[in-house]
C-alpha cells in the first residue's frame, strides 16, 4: 500500500508538471498570436482609410470638374474631360450627363436623344413605367463596354432616386451605386450637379484605382498586400461594392477590422480580413523559458519523493500499535452491543403492539386457539359498548352467534377454516341486544410455541344502506327507461313520416309509417343493416362517410338519395338526420324519410320546360338578327333611291317634291337606327358580337361623338360641355363601341332636357385596390328617373315612366350599351341629380384583362 501511495504521488507530480509545462506553452502561442493579430488590424485600418481617403479625394475631383464645365464651353470642355477621364491612370472610367425630367417632358426628350427612357430589370433594359419624374443618361463617354446607354433611367435602383435628388438640391457630390450589366457586379458613379438643378454630371469610378496607395507614401508596402479589402453599401449588404482580390468566394468569418464611413451620401461598411490564418510560433527565448521551467519542476519532484519515504516509515510503526488496540476495543463492543439490541427489540416490539391495537380506528380482537377472547382494542369495545377489560376471557360466539349458527358443538378452530384469510360478513350482537352488520377478517398468528388469531372487524352499516338506495334507484331508473321507450315507440307509430333509429348503420328501432315506406312486413328487419335499401354498397359507403362525420359534429344532416324498398323498388327519397349525443357515437342517429319521387318528377319536367324555352328564344334571336340583316338591305337601296330623288327635286327646284324625299329619307334612317339596334342586341344575345378592343384614346373618342351631336344639340340650343383629366386619357377600348355608348347617352340628354340647358360630360382617371379605372359620366337636365326605376331602365324595349313624352326611341340604346360595358368588363348605372336631371356614368378598367374577377370600383 504504501509503494502503491507513493506511485500515485509520482504520477501525480508529473501529471501536473505537465499541464504546468502545456499551460506555459499555450500562454507563449496566445501571447504570439495577439501580437500578430494587432499586426493585422493594422494593417486593416491603414488599408479601410486607403479607400474612404481615395474616395473622398474622388468626389472632391468630381466637384472640380463640374465646376471646369461650368466655366468653359461645355460642349468642348466635356469632350476634353472624356479624353483625360479615358486615361488609363485616371481614376475615372467613363463621364456622362444625367438630366431630371419630368412626365409631361418625356417625350420630347424621348424624341430628342432617339431613344425611349428605360430600365434595367433581370439584365434586360424595358420601357419605364409612367412616373413623376425620371433621371435619364443623356450622354455618356468613351462609347466602350462599360458605357451606359441613352435614356437609361438611373432611378429604378434602390436609394438612388433619393441620392440622384440630393445631388440635385445641393453642391456635394454623391457616390451612386448601382447594379451593373452584369450578374453579381456592382459599379461605382459620382454624381455631382452641373450649374442648374436639373443637370448631373456622372463619373464611373475604376474599382481596381481605388485600392492603389497615393503618391509613394505607401507604394513600398502597401497595406492591401497583407489584407483583403471589401466594401459594402448599409442598404445592399448582400453583394460587396469594392473587393481588393475580386473573384475569390467572400469569407465567412469576421474580419479582423471593420469600420463605418459616410461617403458621398451613403453609409459604407468597410472591412479587412487576413490574407491567410494566423499561425503563431514560438520564439528561441520562449523554447529556454520551457526548458528551465522543466527543470525546476523536476528538481522539486525528486525532493517530494525522498520526504515521502520518510513519512512512510514512520506511519508503518504507528499503524501497528493502532490495529493492536482496535482489535481488542471490536471484541468489547460487540459483545455489549448485542445485549442491548436484544433488549430494545422486545420493548419495541411490544410497545408496537399495544400502538396499534389502540391507534387503529378498525375493532380489532384477539382470539386464543380455544375461541375465546385475549384482549380487544378500544374501537371493539365501542362497536359492543362495553369497557375492553369486560371482554376478556368470554366466548367469541357471544359476540358472533352466527359463527355456530350452523353446528353447535363445531370446535373455533373448525369454524375458522372456511372464513379465515378472506373477508365475510356477519352480525355483532351489541350489549343492547341489537344485531350490528359488520363485516369480519380472520387471520391466523403462528408463535414459536402457540399461536391465536387476530379478527378484524367492520362496521358496514353505511354501506348496507347505500347497497339498498342503490337497488331501488336501479329499479326506479328501470321503470324510466321502459317508461320512455313506450313514449318513443308511441311517437314513432303516430308520426306520418318514416321514422328509424339506427346504431352502427344497423336497425334498432322503426315506425308503422318506415315499414309502409319501404314495403316491410313485421318488425322483423329490427337488427338488420340498412345496405339492402341504398341503391348499391357504393352509394351506401359514400353516403356514410359523407354524412356520419357531420352528424359526430352534433349537426342536422340532409340529403337527397335513390333507395330500394323491400321489394326492390328505386324511389327518390329526402333523409333527415341527427345523433343522440354526437360526443357518444355508439348511442346511434335518429332518421326521418320522406318520399320525394314526385317533387323530383316534377323538377325534371320542369328543366326540360326551361331548356325548350330557352332554345325558343334562341331560335327567335337568330331569326330576328337574320331578318335584320334582310330588312336592311332593301332599306340602303331606299335610303340611295331617296337621296337620289332630293337631289332630283332640287336640280328640279320642286320644293314639295324634295320635302317628300326628306321625309321618306328622315324615316328611312330612323328605320335603320331601329335594325342596327335590334341586330346589335340580336348578336349580343346569341354571343356572336365582336369585339376590337386595343390601346386607343379614349378622350379623342369622347370629342369625337360630342361633335356628332352638337348640331342636334344645337336645334334646342342645348349646350355640351366636356371635361377630361387627364387631357390625354388612354385605355384598352373598342372606340367603335364605346363611342355607341355615349352616343347613346348624349342622345337621350338631348332628347330629354329642356332648351337652353346644359350638359356635362366628364371622364377621370382613379386608382383603386392596385388597378386604374377611366370613369365617364353624362349628366343632362331632364326630369330625372324615378328611384324603382333606375335599374330597370338598362332591360330590352323599357323607358322611364316620366321620359315617355312622346321624344321617340325603341328602348334598346340603354340594354346595349350595358352589353357593351359588360363586355369592357366595367358598369354602368344611373342615379339623379339633387338639384334635377339624371346622371349616367360607366366606368372600365384602363388594361382590359380576358379573365377579370375583381370588384369594380364605386363609379358615383
Amino acid at each position: 500500500m504504501p509503494r502503491l501511495n507513493r506511485l500515485s504521488v509520482l504520477l501525480l507530480g508529473i501529471a501536473l508538471s505537465a499541464a504546468l509545462l502545456l499551460t506555459e506553452y499555450w500562454l507563449l502561442l496566445e501571447h504570439d498570436r495577439g501580437e500578430r493579430q494587432q499586426q493585422q488590424q493594422h494593417w486593416g485600418s491603414l488599408a479601410t482609410s486607403l479607400v474612404v481617403l481615395q474616395l473622398g479625394d474622388a468626389l472632391e475631383h468630381s466637384r472640380i470638374m463640374a465646376q471646369q464645365l461650368i466655366n468653359g464651353d461645355p460642349a468642348h470642355a466635356f469632350q476634353q474631360l472624356a479624353r483625360r477621364v479615358a486615361r488609363d491612370d485616371s481614376p475615372f472610367a467613363g463621364i456622362g450627363t444625367v438630366v431630371l425630367v419630368e412626365q409631361n417632358q418625356r417625350e420630347a426628350f424621348e424624341n430628342r436623344i432617339a431613344t425611349g427612357i428605360r430600365y434595367l430589370q433581370n439584365q434586360h433594359l424595358v420601357p419605364s413605367p409612367t412616373q413623376m419624374q425620371y433621371y435619364p443618361v443623356a450622354s455618356y463617354l468613351p462609347d466602350d463596354a462599360n458605357a451606359l446607354p441613352q435614356g437609361l433611367d438611373l432611378s429604378h435602383q434602390g436609394d438612388t432616386k433619393w441620392l440622384l435628388d440630393l445631388a440635385r438640391r445641393s453642391d456635394l457630390p454623391m457616390l451612386l451605386p448601382s447594379q451593373g450589366a452584369g450578374s453579381g457586379n456592382h459599379r461605382l458613379d459620382i454624381v455631382t450637379r452641373l450649374g442648374d438643378d436639373h443637370t448631373l454630371l456622372l463619373l464611373n469610378l475604376r474599382q481596381e484605382r481605388l485600392t492603389q496607395p497615393m503618391g509613394d507614401a505607401l507604394a513600398a508596402d502597401n497595406p492591401l498586400h497583407h489584407v483583403r479589402l471589401l466594401v459594402w453599401s448599409k442598404n445592399q449588404p448582400n453583394l460587396p461594392l469594392l473587393d481588393s482580390q475580386p473573384g475569390k468566394a467572400i469569407p465567412s468569418d469576421a474580419p479582423s477590422f471593420s469600420r463605418r464611413s459616410t461617403v458621398g451620401g451613403n453609409e459604407l461598411l468597410l472591412g479587412a480580413y487576413a490574407l491567410e490564418p494566423i499561425r503563431p510560433a514560438l520564439p528561441p527565448s520562449a523554447w529556454t523559458m520551457l526548458a528551465s521551467s522543466a527543470g525546476i519542476l523536476a528538481l522539486l519532484l525528486l525532493l517530494q519523493q525522498r520526504q515521502l519515504r520518510q513519512n512512510l516509515l514512520l506511519n508503518k510503526q504507528l499503524q501497528l500499535q493502532q490495529q493492536q488496540l482496535e482489535q481488542n476495543t471490536r471484541t468489547l463492543n460487540e459483545q455489549i452491543n448485542d445485549r442491548v439490541q436484544s433488549e430494545q427489540a422486545l420493548a419495541q416490539s411490544e410497545a408496537r403492539q399495544r400502538a396499534i391495537l389502540q391507534a387503529s380506528s378498525d375493532a380489532i380482537i384477539l382470539i386464543d386457539r380455544g375461541g375465546h377472547i385475549l384482549q380487544a382494542n378500544p374501537a371493539a369495545a365501542g362497536l359492543v359498548d362495553q369497557s375492553a377489560t369486560s371482554l376478556e376471557h368470554l366466548p367469541v360466539g357471544v359476540l358472533f352467534p352466527e359463527l355456530y349458527s350452523r353446528n353447535p358443538n363445531q370446535s373455533f378452530e373448525q369454524t375458522t377454516v372456511e372464513h379465515e384469510g378472506r373477508p365475510f360478513e356477519a352480525s355483532l350482537l351489541r350489549s343492547d341486544g341489537q344485531l350490528l352488520p359488520v363485516e369480519l377478517s380472520l387471520s391466523r398468528v403462528v408463535m414459536p410455541d402457540d399461536w391465536f388469531y387476530v379478527t378484524v372487524c367492520r362496521d358496514i352499516t353505511v354501506r348496507k344502506q347505500q347497497e339498498e338506495a342503490l337497488i331501488r334507484l336501479k329499479n326506479s331508473l328501470a321503470e324510466q327507461v321502459e317508461v320512455q321507450s313506450q313514449q318513443l315507440s308511441a311517437l314513432l307509430d303516430a308520426s306520418p313520416l318514416a321514422m328509424a333509429y339506427i346504431v352502427d348503420r344497423h336497425l334498432r328501432q322503426i315506425n308503422n309509417a318506415f315499414l309502409e315506406l319501404f314495403q316491410q312486413q313485421g318488425r322483423n328487419v329490427i337488427g338488420q343493416p340498412t345496405l339492402p335499401y341504398f341503391e348499391n354498397p357504393d352509394q351506401w359507403e359514400r353516403t356514410g362517410k359523407a354524412l356520419y362525420s357531420l352528424l359526430n359534429d352534433g349537426k342536422v344532416v340532409q340529403t337527397e338519395v335513390r333507395l330500394r324498398t323491400g321489394k326492390g323498388k328505386l324511389f327518390w327519397c329526402r333523409l333527415h338526420g341527427k345523433a343522440v349525443n354526437p360526443s357518444v357515437p355508439k348511442l346511434g342517429t335518429i332518421w326521418v324519410y320522406q318520399d320525394i319521387s314526385a317533387q323530383r318528377s316534377m323538377e325534371d319536367t320542369l328543366r326540360r320546360a326551361k331548356v325548350l324555352a330557352e332554345e325558343t328564344s334562341r331560335a327567335k334571336t337568330e331569326f330576328l338578327a337574320n331578318m335584320s340583316h334582310e330588312l336592311r338591305t332593301p332599306l340602303h337601296a331606299i335610303l340611295g333611291f331617296t337621296e337620289m330623288g332630293q337631289l332630283r327635286a332640287r336640280s328640279l327646284e320642286d320644293i314639295k317634291l324634295e320635302q317628300y324625299f326628306g321625309r321618306i329619307n328622315a324615316s328611312g334612317n330612323r328605320l335603320l337606327t331601329l335594325l342596327n339596334d335590334l341586330l346589335d342586341m340580336a348578336k349580343m344575345e346569341v354571343g356572336r358580337m365582336d369585339y376590337s378592343i386595343s390601346r386607343n384614346n379614349l378622350s379623342q373618342c369622347l370629342r369625337d361623338a360630342c361633335d356628332e351631336i352638337t348640331p342636334l344639340a344645337g336645334r334646342s340650343q342645348i349646350r355640351l360641355q366636356l371635361e377630361c383629366v387627364p387631357e390625354l386619357l388612354i385605355a384598352d377600348i373598342d372606340p367603335f363601341r364605346i363611342g355607341q355608348v355615349i352616343r347613346n347617352l348624349l342622345s337621350n340628354a338631348v332628347k330629354f332636357s329642356p332648351a337652353g340647358a346644359d350638359i356635362q360630360v366628364r371622364a377621370k382617371l382613379i386608382e383603386q385596390e392596385g388597378r386604374e379605372w377611366a370613369i365617364v359620366s353624362v349628366e343632362d337636365a331632364g326630369p330625372g328617373i324615378p328611384e324603382k326605376e333606375l335599374e330597370t331602365i338598362f332591360d330590352k324595349f323599357i323607358q322611364s315612366s316620366t321620359t315617355k313624352t312622346g321624344a321617340g326611341g325603341t328602348g334598346l340604346g340603354l340594354a346595349i350599351s350595358r352589353e357593351i360595358i359588360h363586355a369592357h368588363h366595367g358598369q354602368i348605372r344611373a342615379q339623379n341629380r339633387p338639384d334635377g336631371g339624371a346622371v349616367f356614368t360607366f366606368c372600365i378598367p384602363r388594361q382590359f384583362q380576358r379573365n377579370l374577377e375583381e370588384g369594380l370600383p364605386d363609379a358615383s
